[in-house]
């Protein structure tokens, strides 16, 4: 139904293979073919939607729409801030859908995206702590801080709702959008290691990232 709604609007399709083997990067595959615009689902080439977004981010100049079957606020602000230009939720109303796709072109074309600077745009500011999701850097009050993966995720998580407590299963379930798998434990480790790699001391860090007894963690934010 939304591809033919697609078509009728005048839409041209170009389907991607969903093989994670498929040799031609998708951001490389866009650019061949001068893409203006790409829809991308929970999963994409067989890996989690956000990952594509992420690569299709730093690689073209193309828009980007999510469409997923969650409209959790936390999935929601991580797509964005991962480089989607904009979200919707399964099942999509077609016409809507093409709405937003025009609207997403008509903000993103590819001419006001090639003459963009191309120094990395903050995407999410913490008091001093400074966060761009696209390019994965992080740093404290104009100091670089070098995050593994599993850290940059948990702490995308925390950045999305400041002030918020979170259990740890929702901070699982919202950094397996990073791709990384882990566990209770895992989540305290990496809230430790965190406290102790962005902060210069562990009172500041235990007041910055707080635990909340039985319920969770909470990125604090005074501005």
């Amino acid at each position: 139904m939304i591809a033919g709604c697609l078509h009728g609007e005048g839409f041209v399709l170009a389907p991607v293979p969903g093989s994670p083997d498929t040799p031609e990067p998708v951001a490389d595959r866009v650019r061949r073919d001068s893409i203006d615009i790409c829809l991308v689902g929970d999963r994409a080439m067989g890996r989690d939607g956000v990952d594509v977004v992420h690569d299709l981010r730093n690689g073209t100049a193309a828009g980007i729409v999510m469409l997923r079957h969650t409209g959790d606020e936390i999935d929601t602000v991580l797509a964005l801030e991962m480089g989607a230009d904009d979200y919707m939720v399964k099942p999509a109303r077609p016409r809507e859908l093409c709405a937003r796709l025009r609207s997403v072109l008509r903000r993103t074309s590819r001419a006001s995206r090639e003459a963009r600077p191309s120094a990395p745009s903050v995407l999410r500011r913490v008091d001093d702590l400074e966060i761009c999701g696209v390019l994965r850097l992080v740093s404290v009050a104009g100091r670089m801080v070098d995050l593994g993966p599993g850290e940059f995720d948990v702490l995308m998580v925390l950045a999305a709702r400041t002030n918020t407590v979170l259990s740890r299963d929702r901070i699982i379930a919202a950094a397996r959008g990073g791709g990384h798998a882990i566990s209770h434990r895992a989540v305290d480790a990496i809230v430790s290691r965190l406290r102790r790699k962005l902060f210069d001391s562990p009172e500041e860090g235990a007041r910055r990232i707080r635990t909340v007894h039985g319920r969770g963690y909470m990125l604090t934010e005074t501005r």
